[in-house]
């Protein structure tokens, strides 16, 4: 006889088609429902709250009452949670972003019990490779999906690329297939369990099938335990059981082992749509949403959480990293896969900006305290900076795992003495450097009777009044007034001597009673912003460069003869035309831009661009084509209409040239005329024609192996789809089948084109595909920020979608997928209409993956004083000797014991990893992603630890403090 496990559960989207106030309202009436039930059918033996520790968090708020009620059930395992914090796209968040959801979801089902121990993500849109390693990393060694699979039976081993594995129950039929379950009728519902059931059997290889009685926002069904006795007595083939999935999968699990069972081996990413939809078009909703998910991300990750761990170590501030993890918080509260990848109403969306707003907000100030905190202790007073004490010191920090050398822009202050400046680093090399002045703007002008103004003083502490700190004081007595005339700077350090000289007059004025006012006149300190190369920082490290004053030269200006002749006329205003016109910077073809790398070119045929790598004597040309065509489909897929009209042949408008010092680059206006819109019918595009303005800088950095662009444009059309293109020098492209691609924890090989298909399919799959921070064909990367679609076609071009526009939550009239995906709801601002920026970058050398983590996480710099520390002038806080070890995070521990560092090996055969701290701890301990303890780690006579690590393996190694 087999057994039919009853799952009661709810599936929980806290956001969709109604917003998160309206959900929540739902949710309490559901958990005040659920709590009746329990108290009053002891029968009613468990219920699942979607795998999500969040919906305590909602759920109490409104309800706090009812916390040591729902605390007893969860203890006696009649309410299930967890394991995540929130159920969360795989795809569009970063692997990080997983670990700290897990631990989010530890640290919130240990306030209430135990925790579930089952990977459960029922309706996630596909699955990345990592995650049975990821699961196993906090212990968990089950999994429970459904889409992403196709004719997989129930039971499978899932394997990680380093060979960790999960067993796998596939919800083959979804997980509703027990939702239409009538359990007020229970011959009705007896009749619909066998049905269910009879639908698994044949793909089970154990006696156990798996109903799963619940779907979105369902509640519990308060005659579920009569009905399950009722079909208990009617049904000869099947027991039917009140279960959990731990149950479930403890009974396979020994079944399995007993029969010696052979199951199948399913490695690495689950992204079939044959039975399922994978509702690939979320890559693209709304990209707006990835673009700042995805510097949130990277904000906290590779800035507040590491920099902020070292300033606490470095100079004991306040801990930082509850406020980090508060920031995670409100990031992870936007990563649920109805969230994240916008396919919700526009309200829905619309109050994610705040939470945005919020995780910038905070991880910006982190990271700027840290910066300065850490820059005081640096030692900047080295010889190279003797000449001119009143000069500051630039500290560029690098938080990636390898040295580097970039471009590096700051904000610096200038004494009015000083017209020009070099930058040279401690050995005296020059960095090569561009600057541009800001104007003084006044921050206060104001009078002040002198028994008020010792209030005012009183604010000033320590040099530094809120964010701004006193470079400069001039004071000045004119009969019974006290002129101050003060230069202020934001996020910069105070002039401690300059103060506390100031301060002493100041109070003697104060007692002056022949003072009647004092007149302060405070101004922001006259700056350059500063972009210079900045060479070889260590990684997960510093490296401090200098200023020197230099004697500004004049240029030589030539004046044409004609030019010299009409200088007597100069007042005429025809003349004054003619000079202006001559001065004007001239841009006329061919327009070229190069350096020593690479000479870039504008096709004037096509609009495109030709860069030539001179080193290794290669020529690409068609790069940024811009390629817009339409969209019939939805927020959840793309679908071109019957008749398209496809426009890649942009007029051009202007050409600019700017050759700087260090960096050259050319903007180059277009517009494309495209459709606004659909036909009626939405068969094909309008006939009506609109512009959208599109304005594209390319800059050369000198020494820099790349091609980075910034794309603007004014998207002034809808239902449409506009990529860029690049297509690939590719040798032997016949031979090229696969294309690698950033992935969690991994580069991602993947077979280039769509599998073979047929009808039958729920969803045409589709030749896009996710991407991280690149994509890589034969020798051509391109790097992107934010913009988590790419395809590579069958001619080698890789094409990355900037704006993919539409107006409907789901529709059901188009080809590429089969019936709704969610209700039929207008979402006008899915159009993604108004002014949108884009990043990426050109990177011509294979395997050169490093360059494009680079683009990815540009370095930082602050201005300090010139001024002894005890850290050295240039240093790594952690440093690792592998080039394949890439480190994903660094930051302090959840308990608090120590901190971490974590990394993954991108090759396929193990290494040895050395990692060195900068500075000494108690004892090494190699830990899990749940940081526990795995094994003690020896520690070498410098502070290194040693340990080896699989091939794709993901390892993570605690110091405590």
């Amino acid at each position: 006889m087999k057994t039919i496990h009853v799952i009661c559960h709810t599936h929980w989207d806290r956001e969709w088609y109604r917003t998160f106030q309206q959900f929540r309202l739902r949710l309490v009436h559901l958990v005040d429902g659920l709590l009746d039930i329990l108290a009053k059918d002891g029968n009613y033996k468990y219920f699942m709250l979607d795998g999500q520790t969040i919906a305590l968090d909602d759920y109490l708020l409104m309800r706090p009452e009812a916390e040591d009620t729902l605390r007893e059930h969860i203890r006696k395992g009649r309410v299930l949670i967890g394991p995540w914090h929130i159920l969360p796209d795989m795809f569009l968040v970063s692997p990080e972003a997983h670990i700290r959801n897990l631990l989010a979801g530890e640290r919130e089902a240990r306030k209430f019990g135990q925790k579930m121990m089952i990977g459960y993500m029922p309706d996630s849109f596909g699955h990345i490779g990592q995650m049975p390693q990821i699961l196993r990393g906090f212990g968990i060694n089950n999994a429970c999906l459904w889409r992403g699979l196709d004719d997989q039976p129930a039971e499978f081993w899932w394997e990680s690329p380093d060979g960790s594995r999960v067993l796998m129950m596939y919800l083959r039929d979804s997980y509703s297939n027990g939702a239409g379950l009538n359990a007020d009728h229970p011959m009705q519902f007896t009749e619909q369990i066998k049905q269910a059931a009879d639908s698994l059997a044949p793909h089970s290889v154990t006696s156990h099938l798996l109903v799963m009685y619940g779907t979105d926002h369902m509640e519990p069904q308060g005659e579920t335990a009569q009905a399950i006795q009722a079909a208990n007595a009617h049904l000869e083939e099947y027991g039917v059981m009140h279960s959990t999935l731990p149950a479930y999968f403890k009974e396979i699990q020994t079944e399995i082992a007993d029969r010696k069972s052979e199951i199948p081996v399913i490695i690495g990413e689950l992204r079939s749509s044959k039975r399922s939809p994978l509702l690939p078009g979320v890559l693209s909703t709304r990209m707006w949403i990835k673009q700042r998910n995805h510097a949130c991300e990277h904000l906290l990750e590779k800035w507040a959480e590491p920099l902020s761990l070292f300033a606490s170590l470095m100079t004991m501030v306040s801990k930082p990293a509850p406020i980090v993890r508060q920031a995670w918080q409100l990031l992870m509260a936007c990563h649920p896969h109805d969230s994240i990848c916008g396919c919700s109403i526009d309200q829905v969306h619309e109050e994610m900006k705040a939470r945005f707003d919020q995780v910038e907000q905070i991880g910006e100030e982190i990271t700027q305290q840290s910066l300065e905190a850490l820059a005081s202790v640096i030692k900047t007073d080295h010889e190279s900076s003797s000449l001119n004490p009143d000069l500051p010191s630039l500290v560029v920090f690098n938080p990636l795992s390898f040295s580097r050398t970039d471009v590096v822009s700051v904000s610096i202050i200038l004494p009015a003495s000083i017209s020009d400046f070099e930058i040279a680093d401690e050995a005296g090399n020059i960095a090569p450097h561009q600057s541009a002045s800001a104007n003084t703007t006044d921050l206060i002008n104001v009078r002040v009777p002198r028994e008020k103004f010792g209030s005012l003083l009183g604010m000033v502490h320590e040099g530094r009044v809120g964010n701004l700190a006193i470079q400069d004081i001039h004071l000045e007595r004119d009969g019974a007034t006290v002129r101050i005339e003060a230069i202020c700077a934001e996020n910069a350090l105070p002039k401690a001597g300059i103060w506390n000289s100031s301060v002493k007059a100041l109070h003697e004025y104060i007692h002056d009673s022949s003072i009647e006012t004092f007149h302060i006149h405070a101004r922001a300190a006259g700056s350059a912003n500063v972009t210079f190369i900045a060479n070889a920082v260590p990684a997960l490290g510093w490296k401090t460069f200098y200023l020197r004053a230099k004697e500004r030269v004049p240029a030589e200006i030539k004046v044409p003869l004609v030019m010299r002749l009409l200088a007597p006329l100069v007042s005429l205003p025809f003349v004054q035309k003619r000079i202006a016109r001559h001065f004007e910077p001239k841009c006329r073809p061919p327009y070229v831009i190069a350096n020593a790398l690479f000479s870039v070119e504008l096709e004037l045929s096509d609009r495109t661009f030709t860069v030539t790598d001179k080193a290794a004597g290669k020529i690409y040309r068609g790069l940024n084509r811009f390629v817009d065509g339409g969209d019939c489909g939805d927020e959840y897929n793309f679908s071109s209409p019957v008749v398209d009209d496809i426009q890649n042949l942009p007029a051009l408008r202007n050409v600019s040239i700017v050759s700087g010092s260090l960096q050259q680059t050319m903007t180059v206006s277009l517009v494309l005329n495209i459709p606004s819109g659909l036909s009626a019918d939405r068969q094909s595009r309008s006939s009506e024609r609109v512009e959208l303005p599109i304005a594209t800088t390319l800059t050369l950095t000198t020494g820099v192996p790349r091609v980075d662009i910034h794309t603007r444009l004014d998207n002034r059309a809808k239902d449409h789809r506009l990529r860029v293109h690049f297509p690939a020098c590719a040798e032997n492209a016949e031979n090229i089948k696969f294309a690698q691609y950033d992935g969690h924890f991994e580069i991602v090989k993947r077979k280039m084109g769509i599998p073979v298909h047929d009808s039958t399919w729920v969803e045409e799959p589709r030749p896009e595909t996710h991407q991280r921070a690149f994509t890589s064909v034969a020798d051509m990367i391109i790097v992107n920020r934010g913009l988590p679609e790419v395809e590579v076609t069958s001619r080698h071009e890789i094409a990355i979608t900037l704006l993919r526009c539409v107006g409907w939550l789901s529709r059901d009239d188009f080809s590429t997928r089969i019936g709704h995906a969610g209700p039929f709801l207008e979402t006008p601002k899915a159009q993604m209409l108004g002014e949108w920026d884009f990043h990426y970058s050109i990177i011509l050398h294979q395997n050169h993956f490093q360059q494009a983590w680079s683009f990815d996480t540009p370095l930082r710099a602050v201005s300090t004083g010139i001024h002894g520390g005890v850290l050295p002038s240039t240093g790594s806080f952690v440093d690792i000797d592998h080039p394949s070890f890439l480190v994903s995070a660094v930051k302090e521990t959840d308990d608090g014991r120590g901190w971490l560092v974590r990394g993954y090996n991108l090759c396929d055969e193990e290494i040895e990893v050395t990692i060195t701290p900068w500075r000494e701890f108690k004892k090494a301990e190699r830990v899990n992603m749940a940081e526990q303890t795995i094994s003690p780690l020896k520690t070498g006579q410098k502070g290194e630890i040693k340990m080896a690590v699989r091939g794709h393996e993901v390892a993570t190694v605690m110091f405590v403090k």
